[in-house]
C-alpha cells in the first residue's frame, strides 16, 4: 500500500506541479484547478488560477462564493482534473508504475474525505480516501485502454 503522497510518491499529490489547462487558463497544479472550479465568478476563478502556491489556491478557494451545484459536481471536477494530469505521459507512467498498490492519501490535517487522517484525533476514523480511489480508478482506466 502507498499511504503517503510524498517523497517518491509526491507526484500523486494535488499540490505537485503539473501544468494543466481548462482550454483557457493554465493551472500550475490540480489543486489550483479544483479550487478555481468552486466559483462561477470569473475574477475569483482567475485569481485562484494565478495563486503562487497550491496552499494559497486552497485558502482562496475557501473564501469564494460557492457555485450552487458544488456538492453535486465536485467529485467529477476532481476526476476530470486528475485525468488531465495523468494524461501527461510522464505522470501516466509514474501512476502505472504504482502497479496494483492501494493508494491512500494519508494526511495529518484532518482530511477524512479526500484522504485518511492518521493524527491522534482521527486515528480511529476511517477516511473516505476519495483522492486515492479516483487515482486507482484512473490507473485502471489507463491500463484497460492500452
Amino acid at each position: 500500500m502507498i499511504d503517503c503522497f510524498d517523497g517518491k510518491y509526491a507526484f500523486l499529490s494535488n499540490f505537485y506541479p503539473s501544468a494543466i489547462t481548462d482550454g483557457n487558463l493554465i493551472f500550475p497544479t490540480v489543486e489550483h484547478m479544483f479550487q478555481a472550479a468552486k466559483t462561477v465568478n470569473i475574477e475569483e476563478y482567475k485569481k485562484i488560477a494565478a495563486a503562487d502556491t497550491p496552499g494559497q489556491a486552497k485558502r482562496l478557494g475557501r473564501k469564494v462564493v460557492l457555485r450552487d451545484d458544488w456538492e453535486e459536481v465536485k467529485d467529477e471536477i476532481m476526476y476530470n482534473a486528475l485525468w488531465l494530469k495523468f494524461s501527461i505521459p510522464d505522470f501516466r507512467k509514474k501512476l502505472l508504475d504504482t502497479g496494483d498498490e492501494k493508494l491512500v492519501e494519508g494526511t495529518t490535517w484532518h482530511d477524512n474525505v479526500w484522504g485518511n487522517c492518521t493524527c491522534e484525533r482521527c486515528k480511529n476514523i476511517e477516511g473516505q480516501n476519495k483522492l486515492g480511489k479516483l487515482l486507482m480508478q484512473i490507473r485502471e482506466e489507463i491500463k484497460s485502454s492500452m
